[in-house]
């Protein structure tokens, strides 16, 4: 079963490498998909991914993070 996570709030081309870099240890995660349009970020992977574990990583930033269905 495949999870996504939306992280929006984005604010230029260097945020998904900053997100990237703060969830690299965090379990389940396959891939990110950045769109700079809608200044967003969809993290995918498997079903050990933690909407909780993204959240706790992103804290120290400005981002929202929701789980998607």
């Amino acid at each position: 079963m495949e999870k996504k996570i939306l992280v929006s709030g984005l604010h230029c081309e260097n945020c998904p490498r900053h997100i990237a870099e703060l969830i690299k240890d965090a379990k389940g995660v396959k891939n990110l998909d950045k769109d700079m349009d809608k200044m967003t970020l969809t993290i995918s992977g498997t079903e050990d991914l933690d909407v909780n574990e993204i959240k706790q990583d992103l804290s120290s930033k400005p981002f929202t993070v929701e789980e998607l269905a």
